[in-house]
């Protein structure tokens, strides 16, 4: 049986995993967490597995279709977006029309009707709402079976109706990720210290619940540090010693990050490291057992200099935690990464010069700047829909601002993008902090790196191309 992990091809540098998909802002180009999770449970199946990622390759849809014709897949497992819906669909149906396969696909945009997606898009066998679930290996054993984690047709082409699923709270990896696959040239991140690196998840979904984000709708899950440890010693077997841990907070389950954490360290793995978390997560014991185990930075969700639109979306902390967990990774040696968001329904010229006054007081090595988009699932999506920001049928969207999915209350589109680009140039563009970047550089790929991740965010950033 063969099966084929696919990313499917686009116009641009889409970044369609973890039900979050986006247009790459700058230079990066990261593994799809959610193929690379699935490659592990086809691993313990035994199945012959391919990977076909088409944006990370530059490939056309026709070079796509004929490396796929090459392979002859039995099923097809790939990658959608929010971001790139029209192209996606253009795509698949003309896969589906030139080949005899089965096509699973798993993305944002699914997370809401799952079934009506099926039901209105006859190209497609079935849907992963669960990426670390096990359904996708009885479906390709003609299993079929829809749950709260996955859908999918029966052998008579009508759309299954879904049983609850399992409520387990442990993901349990039978294998490691077929991690050699994705061991090529072309995924890349702005923080890597050297050019291999692996990506590896050790809980699913969030246990917060802000409301911009999916994360939180997601039915948190964790895996046993055992677990997590064989999987970074079959990595260390590969001669790669950079990894990303992608949870989406990593330390929310602070007995298993600590107990993953001091494993690491008894074992002397000697990894480098980093990771999403939240300055609420963070404390100075845990930055500490994380620095000893080999984290260099850690990525923070800042979103805002209004402690106002902080409580409104639910993010549970104000500007003083902030400042206060930025200063402890500073005295702990870890970089940090910054995430903020533009265009809240409830952001105005106020708010927006709040967090343009504020981001440049704050100690970060990089920033992150994105704009609100109304995302399958979420109550931001509920409060756009009822403020008459977008409409039911609004897709399309994309969070790195290369085009604005809303306004604001209080603000135009143009208006929302306008300001993107003031903070971009705000943070970057300061003396002080361009000298402080260059003295922070660790290691020569990390200069080459910035140099590309600089000129890339730049030129997409006002010009609209990378």
């Amino acid at each position: 049986m063969k099966v084929l992990l696919l990313n499917p091809p686009g116009k641009d540098v889409y970044i369609r995993d973890y039900y979050c998909s986006k247009v790459s802002q700058a230079n990066y180009i990261s593994q799809p967490v959610d193929l690379l999770v699935i490659s592990g449970a086809l691993r313990a199946a035994d199945y012959n597995v391919f990977l076909v990622d088409a944006i990370v390759d530059s490939l056309s849809p026709e070079r796509t279709l004929e490396k796929i014709r090459d392979i002859g897949p039995d099923v097809i497992i790939s990658l959608a977006g929010a971001v790139s819906w029209e192209e996606d669909k253009e795509f698949f149906k003309k896969l589906k029309s030139s080949m005899d396969i089965r096509l699973a696909v798993c993305g944002d945009l699914f997370l809401d009707d799952a079934v009506g997606w099926l039901e209105r898009n006859k190209f497609l066998d079935a849907i992963i709402l669960d990426f670390t679930a096990t359904d996708i290996v009885g479906y390709i054993n003609d299993v079929c079976v829809s749950t709260e984690t996955f859908v999918c047709r029966g052998p008579d082409g009508a759309v299954i109706s879904m049983t609850k699923g399992s409520s387990a709270g442990v993901i349990d990896m039978q294998a490691a990720p077929f991690h050699k696959l994705f061991l090529r040239s072309g995924y890349r991140y702005p923080f890597t210290l050297s050019p291999k690196y692996c990506s590896v998840l050790t809980q699913y979904g969030c246990p917060f619940d802000c409301s911009f984000c999916i994360m939180g709708k997601l039915r948190y899950r964790t895996r046993s540090a055992k677990n997590t440890i064989d999987e970074l010693r079959y990595i260390i077997s590969l001669g790669v010693r950079e990894v990303f841990f992608v949870d989406q907070t990593f330390g929310a389950d602070r007995k298993g990050a600590n107990e993953l954490l001091m494993e690491m360290v008894k074992q002397k793995l000697n990894l480098s490291w980093f990771c999403f978390s939240r300055v609420d997560v963070l404390t100075s014991e845990l930055l500490e057992l994380m620095k000893n185990a080999g984290c260099h930075t850690v990525i923070l969700g800042i979103e805002s200099g209004s402690d106002a639109l902080l409580a409104k979306y639910r993010k549970g902390y104000d500007k003083a935690r902030i400042r206060q967990t930025l200063q402890m990774c500073r005295e702990h040696g870890i970089h940090t990464v910054g995430t903020f968001i533009l265009g809240l329904p409830d952001e105005t010229e106020e708010t927006a010069k709040e967090t343009l006054t504020f981001l440049k007081s704050l100690p970060l090595d990089y920033a992150s700047f994105n704009v609100a988009v109304p995302r399958a699932g979420t109550d931001l999506r509920d409060e756009a829909i009822s403020s008459g920001l977008v409409t039911e049928e609004t897709v399309s969207m994309d969070q790195s601002g290369t085009d604005i999915a809303m306004p604001t209350k209080h603000l135009s589109c143009e208006r929302v993008k306008q300001l993107r680009r003031r903070a971009v140039m705000a943070f970057y563009l300061r003396p002080g902090y361009l000298v402080g970047r260059l003295l922070r550089l660790r290691t020569g790929y990390e200069f080459v790196q910035n140099c590309k991740h600089a000129v890339a965010l730049f030129r997409k950033t006002f010009w609209g191309k990378g």
